[in-house]
């Protein structure tokens, strides 16, 4: 993966959580796992910066809603 599509890879997991948080999307629909997942097969630094944030969501959003 090039340094390209890893900036926008981290922009699109950005952009899903900012949806989930403001409820446009849940995060079932959403599909941010799987981008999660590529994430860490790519980037391992990348995805445990980004994790507590995706954890502190997660825990502050109702995902049955």
């Amino acid at each position: 993966m090039t340094e390209r599509e890893l900036i926008k890879l981290e922009a699109t997991i950005r952009k899903k959580m900012d949806d989930i948080k403001s409820q446009r999307v849940s995060l079932k629909n959403s599909g941010i796992g799987g981008l999660m997942n590529t994430l860490k097969k790519v980037d391992e630094a990348l995805y445990e910066k980004l994790m507590p944030d995706y954890k502190k969501m997660v825990a502050e959003r109702n995902i049955f809603k």
